[in-house]
C-alpha cells in the first residue's frame, strides 16, 4: 500500500514538473556576444504542455526575478518534438550586462538563469560614483533561478501528497 502511494506521488510530481521546458543553455556563468549566433538548449517539448503552436517566442529580459523587464525579442524556437536547440543572435543595441531569457510557452513560461552578454561596442556602464566623501553601502542582490522556483514548487507538491497519503494509512 505504501509503495503504491509512493509511486502515485512520484508520478504526480513528474507531471507537475513536466509543464515547463527545462532550459539548459545559456546557464549561469555563460557569456554571449552580440552580433554572433549563440544557442538556446532545452529538454522537454511544447506538446507536454498542450501547446498547439510549434514555434514559441524567445525574449531577452533583465532585472530582478520578481520584476523582469523586456529588452528584445531574439526569435522563435520549435519546441514541438525532437528539436532541443535553436540559434539566437543578440542585437548590437543590447549593452553588456546580466540578462535572462524567457521562452513564451504556455501555460507556464520557461526562464533561464542569469548570464552575461558582452557587447564590445556598448560596454556595461560603470557604476555611478557616490557624491560626498563617504562611500554608499552596497548590498548584493541575489537572483533566484527558475529552476529553484520549480524545485521548491515540486517539493511543496510532494510534501502535500505525502501528508495526504499518510492520512489514509
Amino acid at each position: 500500500m505504501k509503495f503504491t502511494i509512493a509511486v502515485i506521488a512520484s508520478a504526480v510530481l513528474a507531471v507537475a514538473s513536466a509543464d515547463m521546458l527545462q532550459i539548459n543553455n545559456p546557464t549561469n556563468g555563460t557569456t554571449w556576444t552580440t552580433g554572433v549566433p549563440n544557442f538556446v538548449g532545452w529538454t522537454g517539448n511544447c506538446a507536454s504542455m498542450g501547446n498547439d503552436s510549434k514555434t514559441v517566442k524567445v525574449d531577452l529580459v533583465n532585472g530582478p526575478p520578481n520584476a523582469v523587464r523586456y529588452v528584445a525579442t531574439l526569435g522563435t524556437l520549435d519546441c514541438s518534438g525532437t528539436n532541443t536547440r535553436a540559434d539566437m543572435t543578440v542585437p548590437g543595441t543590447v549593452v553588456s550586462g546580466e540578462y535572462s531569457i524567457v521562452v513564451r510557452t504556455s501555460p507556464q513560461q520557461s526562464y533561464t538563469n542569469s548570464f552575461k552578454i558582452n557587447n564590445p561596442a556598448a560596454p556595461e556602464p560603470a557604476p555611478a560614483s557616490p557624491s560626498g566623501s563617504q562611500p554608499a553601502p552596497s548590498s548584493p542582490i541575489t537572483a533566484h533561478s527558475a529552476a529553484s522556483h520549480v524545485a521548491s514548487g515540486a517539493m511543496f507538491v510532494l510534501v502535500g501528497l505525502a501528508a495526504t497519503a499518510f492520512q489514509f494509512l
